[in-house]
């Protein structure tokens, strides 16, 4: 990346919301630059100070997209009280996925809007963060009373997986009346977690909502040096 994005963010953010808008809708292989250029109403050439090219160009848009998800579900567990339950975090977590279809095809490893890009970024480090994550918000949540501290952390972080892993991949295979609403997902999602994994009463709600804000601002620092 090129020093002159500094001096004009603007530009910038122009550039990888186009880009992020026209991977989603055609995929990675099937957008160029002069098509990310067009929807961002600016030449060619002013893209190129900015990015290398396109594979570089995506790779500043991972970060960029990421740390907007973040932001999502930072802004819903500041601003809910009950934050920092079982139930809340999987309602905020799937709304805040869902936010960026990028994201999601990111989780999703999907080959069709990715491309060229899922190959290259397989056994990438985002797996690795994520399993790293997994583990340390069911250790801070065990911590602050929000998780059961007789369940195994590990058996716990692996169920939480399964059911993330669920969740972004059933679409695939359900018709589209078949799909619920994704409020109502996530509500239902987060009371059978709550059900299994809370102790009686619920927690202490205060501190997992503050483990939470933690975990959160850890995966964005961890997206800044992707």
């Amino acid at each position: 990346m090129t020093e002159n994005n500094i001096t004009n963010p603007e530009r910038q953010q122009r550039i990888l919301e186009a880009a992020a808008k026209l991977f989603a809708h055609y995929g990675y292989d099937k957008t160029t630059v002069s098509d990310i250029a067009e929807e961002a109403g600016i030449s060619k050439g002013a893209v190129y100070l900015h990015y290398k090219g396109k594979e570089e160009l995506f790779d500043a848009l991972i970060i960029y997209e990421g740390q907007k998800m973040l932001d999502v579900m930072l802004q819903r567990v500041e601003s809910d009280p009950d934050a920092g339950s079982i139930f809340a975090l999987y309602q905020h977590a799937m709304v805040a996925t869902y936010s960026s279809p990028l994201v999601l095809a990111l989780m999703r490893r999907d080959t069709k809007v990715l491309g060229d890009m899922a190959r290259r970024m397989k056994g990438k480090s985002f797996s690795v963060d994520s399993n790293f994550i997994q583990h340390e918000l069911v250790k801070q949540l065990q911590e602050a009373n929000v998780i059961r501290k007789d369940l195994d952390p590990n058996m716990v972080a692996y169920i939480l997986s399964l059911v993330k892993s669920g969740f972004l991949m059933v679409n695939e295979f359900l018709s589209p009346e078949e799909i619920p609403p994704l409020d109502e997902a996530g509500k239902a999602i987060g009371q059978l977690l709550e059900r299994g994994l809370a102790p009686e009463g619920g927690g202490d709600k205060k501190a997992g909502k503050a483990a939470l804000e933690n975990i959160l601002h850890m995966m964005r620092d961890m997206l800044s040096k992707y």
